[in-house]
């Protein structure tokens, strides 16, 4: 096989896979040797093609190309969207939340097997501050189509953490699309509780808008329910 082939059949893999691969997992959708996978993946990331993340002892690799999906029109789809909800329905953050709880009744966000196996890994594990700490990546896996968004921990306690968020196409210099992370709170709450029978509450505690994209942020914070 051609290297060019070999390359087109990791991409085709990987665009079709919403939550990432493991390189196992490519070389078995693929049927290419996984030492082959692992030579043109480095060459891919090489080439800006392919991104990776560590979720526990996995680590999982992402197409920058997406299959279906014209990811510019439907980010403005949604901005719009989003301001036409809050000048319509100012004050309503506690309805975003009870909608994106609501839209899991018709979408499905596949947490991928990695994603569950440290999951349920880390549930056996008294430690729950280890678990509030694979939030991070669990809330990248949803990334919506933003895949440079920075998420780091500002504090961490023994049911509750509390995350920043930057470089997101929701935050402006305005509060225009502000719902979305109400929106987004209910999603995470309805996803934990769903598939993995845990209760927690997600919520917006800070808001921080700036003219200067780099400086504009939010603070979301996620609590485990006893």
């Amino acid at each position: 096989m051609e290297k060019n082939d070999y390359k087109s059949k990791i991409l085709n893999t990987l665009s079709d896979s919403a939550s990432g691969l493991t390189i196992t997992e490519i070389s078995s959708k693929a049927k290419i040797h996984r030492n082959t996978v692992s030579k043109y993946l480095g060459i891919l990331e090489a080439e800006e093609l392919v991104n990776k993340k560590d979720i526990g002892a996995a680590r999982l690799y992402y197409s920058k190309k997406r299959k279906f999906i014209r990811k510019k029109l439907v980010n403005n789809f949604i901005q719009a969207l989003l301001y036409a909800l809050k000048s319509k329905l100012p004050n309503k953050e506690d309805l975003c939340k009870e909608v994106g709880l609501k839209i899991l009744d018709h979408f499905e966000f596949s947490l991928g097997d990695p994603y569950r196996k440290e999951i349920e890994k880390l549930r056996k594990n008294s430690d729950t501050k280890a678990f509030l700490k694979l939030f991070r990546e669990f809330y990248n896996s949803f990334d919506f189509f933003q895949d440079d968004i920075d998420i780091s921990i500002l504090e961490l306690y023994q049911n509750k953490v509390l995350y920043r968020i930057k470089n997101s196409e929701y935050l402006d210099n305005t509060d225009d699309f502000i719902y979305f992370f109400y929106v987004v709170c209910g999603i995470t709450e309805g996803i934990y509780l769903r598939n993995l029978d845990i209760k927690v509450i997600c919520n917006v505690e800070d808001i921080h808008l700036s003219s200067k994209k780099e400086e504009s942020h939010i603070d979301i914070s996620l609590e485990i329910q006893s």
